[in-house]
């Protein structure tokens, strides 16, 4: 499974121009059949960032739908919109390919997602693979909805590794932190013993209050 994330940020008193840009853009994306959708960062991050995040099968399925959409004249519109904007800043673009055991959700998370970012230390990465799949089992079973691992191709975070912990709402998550707090604390200070990754970032991402709806 692919997975593709695009973000963006607002210019200060531009509000309204860059809201309706980004529900353009990810109507185009809809329009062609891309399964698409807006995330909206509530912590972790310099300023508030919208992801525009989407998902397909496998890389021959995400390659097709980008080069369609590059030949669509409403796509042409929108993203040149966007570059000649003075409301948007474009911040980051990746692909990720989620890790096998981790494809069992192959679709967007519909709440909120936790989002981690780890670089393998020199000669640890089976270590990271490893206590990722150890991760999972325990994050599922305090009552995360969904945990996706992947391999982080370009942008500001290439050659990483993300892990996303997904709930239904907030209240979800707040309920998992509390339950999984000592899981967490002992997983963590095994771990700490003999590090195999230095984490990168740790974003919270919700739905957006505006765009999109």
């Amino acid at each position: 499974m692919i997975f593709a994330s695009n973000s963006f940020a607002a210019q200060p008193g531009h509000a309204d121009e860059f809201t309706g840009q980004m529900a353009s853009m990810l109507g185009v994306m809809l329009e062609h059949d891309v399964q698409a959708g807006i995330k909206v960062s509530v912590s972790g991050t310099h300023t508030t960032e919208v992801f525009i995040n989407s998902v397909f099968p496998d890389m021959k399925a995400y390659a097709a739908a980008t080069a369609n959409m590059r030949q669509s004249a409403k796509w042409v519109e929108v993203y040149m919109s966007i570059g000649n904007s003075a409301a948007t800043v474009p911040l980051d673009s990746m692909v990720a390919e989620v890790l096998p055991g981790f494809d069992d959700a192959p679709s967007l998370s519909e709440g909120v997602i936790m989002l981690n970012m780890w670089r393998a230390l020199p000669g640890r990465l089976a270590d990271l693979k490893g206590g990722m799949a150890i991760a999972k089992e325990m994050h599922m079973q305090h009552g995360a909805s969904a945990v996706r691992a992947y391999q982080v191709y370009g942008g500001r975070y290439n050659g990483c590794f993300g892990y996303n912990v997904s709930f239904a709402d907030m209240a979800a998550m707040g309920s998992w932190w509390d339950s999984a707090r000592d899981d967490n604390e002992k997983f963590f200070d095994e771990a700490g013993k003999n590090p195999s990754a230095e984490i990168q970032a740790q974003v919270i991402l919700d739905n957006p209050a505006v765009i999109g709806k």
